[in-house]
């Protein structure tokens, strides 16, 4: 137990190390999901929870799953379909400049996974929650079969600091039930005062 757990340890530094930029997106930074802004969770009614062999409740996972470092196998947020969104409040305000989109890392690439990962997306900034559309910074498709992490340049800059980003996720590699996020990075400048 103590031995794996350095080992995953040492696995999410290097990780980490990969893409050298901070996240502003990472739950441990105090990022957080909004979630009356974010699509709704696919529920599993495969996977119930039990309680003296009663069924209690549909297993469900939370969208803060995609602020967090760890990728293994499974550990993702999946929402119904092919198309959703999720709303990020960034740790502090920034001028965003880069996204990291990250799928399964490992050797545990199936054909299926693959095809629940996202493919097209689009990125907006947001100022204030309640703003509707927010700027956009870009569209991008994410190529999972050739790298489970992949950075993006974003193409427009906003005017000032934003403290929100609305993922959008247009389609995936063609799972018909849902799609998997596994983890979601926001990279950029902060304010130079700290």
């Amino acid at each position: 137990q103590a031995v794996q757990e350095v080992i995953n340890q040492v696995l999410e530094r290097l990780e980490e190390n990969q893409v050298p930029m901070p996240d502003y997106a990472l739950k441990s930074s105090g990022a957080t999901i909004i979630h009356s802004r974010t699509s709704p969770s696919f529920r599993n009614t495969k996977g119930k929870v039990f309680l003296y062999s009663l069924p209690v409740l549909d297993y469900m996972r939370s969208p803060e799953l995609i602020l967090e470092p760890e990728n293994h196998l499974g550990n993702c947020w999946p929402f119904p379909g092919s198309q959703g969104h999720i709303f990020i409040k960034l740790s502090v305000p920034i001028i965003p400049r880069a996204v990291t989109m990250d799928h399964v890392s490992g050797t545990a690439f199936h054909g299926d996974s693959i095809s629940r990962a996202p493919k097209d997306f689009a990125v907006y900034g947001l100022k204030e929650e309640h703003e509707e559309q927010g700027m956009f910074l870009g569209q991008f498709t994410f190529q999972a079969v050739l790298n489970p992490s992949q950075t993006f340049q974003l193409k427009n800059e906003p005017s000032g600091f934003v403290n929100y980003i609305r993922l959008q996720v247009l389609s995936n590699w063609g799972h018909p039930d849902y799609t998997c996020l596994y983890r979601f990075r926001v990279h950029g400048d902060p304010p130079k005062d700290g």
